[in-house]
């Protein structure tokens, strides 16, 4: 894995996240919100999945398994 790379957001191609080691942080925060596990992203503050990383593209975790339909973000350099 990459020292640091960002997450873009789909919808709007803009840099949402920044990824430091297996942890997630917001573009305005040193306090990291989620960390990463294989191909999974889950929150810290609720311990669950949140996200699936397929490739470089990120899909939203829905419950009981189910996934979004297409990917939320995605992950450049």
């Amino acid at each position: 894995m990459a020292a640091e790379r960002y997450l873009y957001d789909y919808s709007s191609d803009r840099a949402v996240m920044y990824e430091a080691g297996d942890y997630l942080f917001p573009l305005s925060s040193s306090k990291a919100e989620h960390w990463i596990s294989g191909d999974y992203i889950f929150c810290m503050k609720t311990q669950e999945i949140s996200f699936w990383i397929l490739g470089n593209d990120v899909y939203g975790h829905v419950g009981r398994g189910e996934l979004t339909r297409q990917p939320l973000y995605y992950f450049g350099d």
